[in-house]
């Protein structure tokens, strides 16, 4: 390994765990707040809003995981982008509002990360 590659590997590392803060901070708040969030997606109409609400964070905490360990990273990226995408659509499509046009972007964002893990040659 050369010392190019071995920095590419550290920076590779460190890019994937802070793609995936986001999603960590977000399940910890879920457990330690859990009514708060089943609330607005009941809100939005959902059925099932606390069936919903674990099925995300599991989503969250398992894609996490597979990102950041590099161990079947595409698959973790894949299941972050299954709860990433209807979230967005739901929960910040009004772009007319700030605060949501904001985190739209913000998710977006991170969508481009998550491609760009699936996109990478091998399962680094």
């Amino acid at each position: 390994m050369t010392l190019q590659t071995a920095r590419l590997s550290v920076l590779n590392r460190i890019a994937r765990v802070l793609l995936c803060l986001v999603f960590i901070h977000a399940v910890i708040g879920k457990l330690t707040g859990f009514a708060g969030p089943a609330a607005a997606i009941a809100a939005k109409g959902l059925p099932l809003a606390p069936v919903l609400l674990v099925a995300a964070m599991v989503l969250m905490a398992v894609g996490s995981a597979l990102v950041i360990s590099g161990l079947r990273s595409r698959l973790g990226a894949i299941l972050l982008l299954v709860f990433l995408v209807p979230t967005s659509v739901l929960f910040h499509a009004d772009v007319a509002d700030a605060g949501e046009r904001i985190q739209l972007f913000k998710n977006l964002a991170i969508m481009g990360g998550l491609l760009l893990v699936i996109d990478q040659d091998g399962e680094a």
